[in-house]
């Protein structure tokens, strides 16, 4: 039975973290209202106040989790995991679909995407099943593991959202670095990857027919258009060609919050959520931009540096997690309104418009921060 602080203190939090957080919130909510003000609702306010009270619940979810110690959580893996497959499949009988992908619950006026929570989940039960490190040499715990991966990774491909199961992958390759697997569960991991992009590519060879039912067309497109970003001026082409128009339009100081022509002429679409790094390059310029990406390097920085202090291999495991999904968002994301990786509906954590999104990136904050709170050993 793992103890708990009851002399913690506010100091033990690590305040340059929330810091951050706050400062990102407040740009989110500024850069949403000015991508939102052309052409999305008759309301000029509606999604921006919607962002402020998103981040509302996200900062008061955030402080709930660090209430409790992170092993409570993670010895609750069993229930935690049975939930997210079960609302993973429950969204392929009753779920909406938005934007060809079927993984929305409707809530009243709300929209969930259990997907998202399940990335929670997916770094604490992983924490849990990995800390013990005799464990994870032996290939039958690796195989269990293995298979409770694959299944949620599975189900979010198939609903399709090919940027969530992306996000997952990244969680499950940081988390088993930090684990230190050895080299032969190393090769087994590589093999299956290298073995299905394989079968995928003989399968578009041999028969396309078959790989268009296994990849819809729009996807593909959006999955190759970084490759000729000028080959085409319409759908996933024209979203790339209007967001490095505006990217390259904010030079360095950019054109000015509001004063975007790409963004308030609604050239750019989905510019409050998947593109919302398009309206940051083009209002606040190089600088601005650049001064986001450091915020990013900073927040990743302090969560390395509490993974390294953690009480134990759980904790560290923990703030692996958040920090592999973290890292690899921020650059997909980015990468994809430049034309440097593929286009994949992955959002800019912290920044783009969803409660979905927020409230995810929040708890898995959260989840660092209590690492942290619970690095030094208790004082009686």
């Amino acid at each position: 039975m793992i103890e708990r602080a009851p002399n913690k203190r506010m100091e033990d939090l690590d305040v340059p973290i929330i810091l951050i957080v706050a400062v990102l919130a407040v740009l989110s909510v500024l850069m949403v209202s000015s991508a939102s003000r052309v052409n999305l609702t008759g309301d000029p306010s509606y999604f921006y106040i919607r962002q402020a009270l998103w981040f509302a619940l996200g900062f008061a979810a955030m402080f709930a989790v660090i209430r409790y110690d992170y092993a409570d959580y993670c010895r609750y893996w069993k229930w935690l995991y049975g939930f997210g497959v079960g609302s993973l499949l429950l969204v392929f009988a009753v779920g909406s679909v938005t934007n060809g992908a079927q993984s929305w619950f409707h809530l009243g006026p709300f929209k969930f995407e259990p997907a998202e929570l399940m990335k929670i989940i997916f770094i604490l039960f992983l924490a849990q099943l990995l800390q013990n490190a005799e464990q994870i040499g032996s290939f039958r715990q690796f195989a269990k593991i293995l298979s409770l991966v694959l299944l949620p990774v599975g189900l979010v491909t198939l609903q399709p959202d090919l940027g969530t199961a992306m996000m997952m992958a990244a969680i499950v390759c940081g988390m088993f670095w930090t684990a230190g697997i050895v080299r032969r569960q190393i090769l087994v991991l590589v093999s299956l990857a290298g073995g299905t992009l394989a079968a995928l590519w003989a399968i578009y060879l041999l028969r396309k027919d078959l790989f268009f039912s296994l990849i819809h067309p729009y996807q593909w497109e959006r999955l190759t258009m970084f490759l000729h970003p000028d080959a085409a001026q319409n759908g996933a082409g024209y979203q790339l060609h209007q967001s490095m128009l505006a990217i390259g339009a904010g030079q360095v100081w950019g054109e000015g919050l509001y004063r975007g022509i790409q963004t308030q002429g609604a050239w750019i679409p989905e510019r409050h959520t998947d593109f919302i790094f398009a309206v940051i390059g083009e209002e606040l310029g190089f600088a601005g931009a650049g001064l986001l990406l450091f915020s990013y390097c900073w927040l990743l920085l302090r969560m390395i540096k509490i993974g390294r202090e953690a009480r134990d291999p759980q904790g560290s495991l923990i703030a692996a997690g958040v920090v592999s999904m973290f890292l690899v968002q921020v650059f997909e994301n980015v990468g994809m309104t430049m034309s440097l990786t593929p286009i994949t509906g992955i959002t800019l954590p912290l920044m783009s418009y969803g409660g979905s999104s927020i409230l995810s990136s929040m708890l898995a904050i959260g989840l660092v921060l209590n690492v942290g709170y619970r690095r030094k050993k208790i004082k009686f």
